[in-house]
């Protein structure tokens, strides 16, 4: 019948994804270097790669706006006289919103599957009484990190209020006829996610380095290879947002006088009167269904071979330096933070009535929460499976009275840190104040129907 409620201000924008969201970049460079002499001649094979790869990927959906910072929102004052009783929901000057976060919403799929596939040849081949050289150098730097975030709600801003209007009745009321309550201000937003993030980059990088020398010859053989690769990943979804500080959220003041129609007595059924159930600077739940996998490969086998018959020299050098991250950083379903010095209040209520009844429940002042830290909840799978194999070969085999030299030096470093978050409940703030309002009522019972008493549900 009559709403003055319903008022925004400040607040942050929901986000909503419906779909899927896809890359998946594919990088094959394979060249191939051979040389081959004949009889009583030189053959000499170099190849040179330096090979810079990015692929990166940033991938955001659904994520809800961060709320406003000092805003106002208040309902209107309500006077009502006459005589007969107020329907439910009759009068209404709650629901009031100010500086809240967004909502975030997230329905489908990420993935990230990156590919790369490195696999330079090098071959130099000489015949009997020659010399075979072959000289291979790789720099390789491969990045397939992805961030990925779907489903989290946006941040409640600070320093904003939210007030019901006062209502003043004369009237009887039905069941949640007058609600001044059910205020927010600054509150996180809850971040949904279902479906999957999938972040699975490939990495194949193994060059062959082979100098073959015939009777009574040289075989030399150089590799080097400088390698870094970056398979690191951040996938974050249903993530609530964090409550805000310093807001205030107050219900309205409530003052009724009933002289209902219902034996001319006033009568006030169950939830008529709520000023309670205000809220302020609460961080926002977090939901997650579905999976998260990151499942990183890379596989690093360079070979490096020298052969050389009878009476010659051989020699293999190889050196190898490798910088491998498969780190993953995975957080879902994590409840946003407490904001901190938040204050709730319940309106104060006064009640007159001329007559007896009360139905439970009828006055509500109560139900304030601020800077309560938001419910993480999770269904579904985290997966995180790299595997990095790493099997260089140096190999050197002369004939007969030769001189053998093999040198093998390889530096690895390889991080496959893991670190998994999921249904997570944030702590709550600090400084918060959350009361229910104060009730004062006078009753005058029925001179005329002694036996009638008074009702307190």
């Amino acid at each position: 019948m009559i709403e003055t409620g319903g008022n925004s201000a400040g607040n942050g924008g929901d986000g909503y994804f419906f779909g899927s969201l896809v890359n998946a970049p594919v990088v094959i460079y394979m060249p191939i270097n051979i040389a081959i002499a004949g009889y009583n001649s030189t053959a000499d094979a170099t190849q040179s790669n330096t090979l810079q790869v990015d692929q990166s990927a940033t991938q955001i959906a659904g994520v809800g706006g961060d709320g406003g910072n000092s805003n106002a929102s208040i309902g209107g004052s309500v006077s009502v006289s006459g005589s007969g009783d107020l329907g439910s929901g009759a009068i209404s000057s709650g629901g009031n919103q100010a500086g809240n976060g967004g909502d975030g919403f997230s329905y489908g799929s990420f993935v990230n599957a990156s590919f790369v596939l490195y696999h330079p040849i090098n071959i130099a081949i000489a015949g009997p009484n020659s010399t075979a050289h072959a000289e291979q150098t790789n720099s390789v730097d491969i990045d397939q990190s992805a961030f990925q975030m779907a489903g989290a709600g946006g941040n409640g801003g600070d320093g904003n209020v939210s007030l019901g209007g006062n209502a003043a009745s004369g009237l009887g009321s039905g069941a949640g006829g007058i609600d001044t309550g059910d205020n927010g201000a600054g509150n996180g937003g809850d971040g949904h996610f279902s479906g999957s993030l999938v972040n699975a980059p490939v990495v194949i990088y193994m060059p062959i380095n082979i100098a073959i020398a015939g009777y009574n010859s040289t075989a030399d053989a150089h590799q080097t290879n400088d390698m870094s690769v970056d398979q690191s990943v951040t996938q974050i979804a249903g993530i609530g947002g964090d409550g805000g500080s310093g807001n205030l959220s107050i219900g309205g003041s409530v003052s009724a006088s009933g002289f209902g129609s219902e034996h001319s007595h006033g009568w006030l059924n169950a939830g008529t009167i709520s000023s309670g159930g205000n809220h302020a600077g609460n961080g926002g739940d977090g939901f997650f269904h579905g999976n998260i996998v990151n499942a990183s490969y890379a596989l690093f086998d360079p070979i490096n071979i020298a052969m050389a018959a009878a009476n010659s020299s051989t020699h293999a050098d190889q050196a190898n330096n490798v910088e491998l991250v498969q780190s993953a950083f995975q957080m879902v379903g994590i409840g946003g933070h407490g904001g901190n010095g938040n204050l709730v209040l319940g309106g104060k209520i006064g009640i007159d009535l001329s007559g007896f009844g009360f139905g439970s429940d009828v006055i509500n002042t109560g139900h304030n929460e601020a800077g309560n830290g938001g419910n993480g909840q999770f269904f579904g799978s985290i997966s995180n499976h790299p595997v990095a194999i790493f099997s260089p070969i140096n190999i050197a085999i002369a004939g007969y009275n030769p001189t053998l030299e093999a040198h093998h030096i390889n530096n690895g470093h390889i991080d496959q840190g893991p670190f998994e978050m999921a249904a997570i409940g944030d702590d709550g703030g600090h400084g918060d104040l959350a009361m229910g309002g104060n009730v004062a009522a006078h009753f005058m019972p029925d001179h005329f129907m002694p036996e009638h008493h008074l009702l307190l549900g």
